[in-house]
């Protein structure tokens, strides 16, 4: 259960980042209004979705050590993106 949890919870918290790597490629002015615009509503409805769907399996519950493995896992996701896209932009 503990890792079904965690897998589900990260996939949770990832699936939110393709519309803000749209819309931060968007205002780099490296991809197309137009297709940044639909992956950002795809993206957005695919969050919603896949996020409505987790939280009906497996209800938040922070006093759970998994929930926080998953949260401090994306962290850690989303500072090197953040690091590999600086590095590649400069």
């Amino acid at each position: 259960m503990p890792t079904n949890l965690f897998t589900a919870r990260l996939l949770g918290y990832l699936v939110g980042l393709l519309p803000l790597l749209a819309l931060l490629l968007m205002f780099r002015q490296m991809l197309p209004s137009q297709v940044a615009l639909v992956l950002v509503f795809i993206g957005f409805m695919a969050s919603v979705w896949v996020q409505q769907r987790i939280r009906q399996r497996f209800p938040y519950d922070f006093r759970q050590r998994v929930e926080w493995w998953a949260l401090a896992a994306y962290v850690l996701i989303v500072v090197g993106v953040t690091v590999v896209f600086l590095a590649l932009v400069s």
